[in-house]
């Protein structure tokens, strides 16, 4: 049953390299191997347990989550956190100005943050869907943290794949919502090979201008205060 499930569920259409599917977890072992007792949080983790070492925190109480809580107004005290890890989060938050500000002010100076953030992307609520950033959208988000690395981590033929899927099944539905759904289906099968070019296209410094999503090291410097907008 659980086969004929995941075989009638639409296929997410984007590639991501091993080498980039681990780049959260290396940035949590790099932490540790510089400080053991590092206090490491993950901000909207929902059920996914990264690290037996990193503490999860959500809005809402998922059966892997140690601290329900908003990343809108985290329930830590300022510069108590070493580290922070926040994947395809921020997207879903009302406000991401005040959650950069509530990251910056919880976490310790010269602390670290690993970021995913999205580019060229659908919408996919969860529950709700706000922002989408290019490079220099998110300089201005962080502009009071140092942009350590930036890297693609999904690539324009991701992109191009999910747009693919959503287009064909648009296209075909007739404007039904039943032909919608099963086009969904069909199309985004017919669209995964397509992400497959990220193979070759991720690593190239031009694929940000059409990126499907980035990878971002901050650090939290000494000499400088919060000055984002909110």
């Amino acid at each position: 049953m659980n086969f004929f499930k995941q075989l009638l569920t639409p296929p997410h259409p984007t590639f991501r390299s091993r080498e980039s599917k681990a780049l959260p977890l290396e940035f949590i072992q790099r932490t540790l191997l510089d400080k053991p007792n590092a206090i490491i949080m993950n901000l909207g983790s929902a059920w996914i347990r990264l690290h037996d070492k990193v503490f999860n925190l959500d809005l809402f109480l998922e059966q892997e989550v140690d601290v329900q809580g908003d990343i809108l107004a985290l329930p830590f005290k300022d510069g108590s956190i070493d580290a922070i890890v926040c994947t395809g989060v921020l997207e879903h938050v009302s406000d991401a100005y005040l959650a950069a500000k509530e990251i910056h002010r919880v976490m310790q100076v010269d602390g670290k943050a690993y970021i995913e953030l999205p580019w060229m992307q659908g919408i996919h609520a969860s529950p709700n869907d706000f922002q989408r950033w290019t490079p220099e959208g998110y300089k201005k988000l962080f502009v009071d943290f140092e942009i350590e690395y930036v890297r693609v981590v999904t690539g324009p033929a991701s992109a191009l794949a999910w747009m693919l899927q959503e287009n064909l099944a648009l296209l075909f539905s007739f404007r039904n919502e039943t032909l919608y759904k099963i086009g969904l289906r069909i199309f985004g099968w017919l669209a995964l090979p397509v992400s497959w070019l990220d193979i070759i296209l991720e690593k190239d410094p031009r694929a940000e201008s059409i990126a499907s999503g980035f990878a971002l090291v901050l650090r939290k410097p000494r000499d400088k205060k919060y000055r984002g907008e909110i």
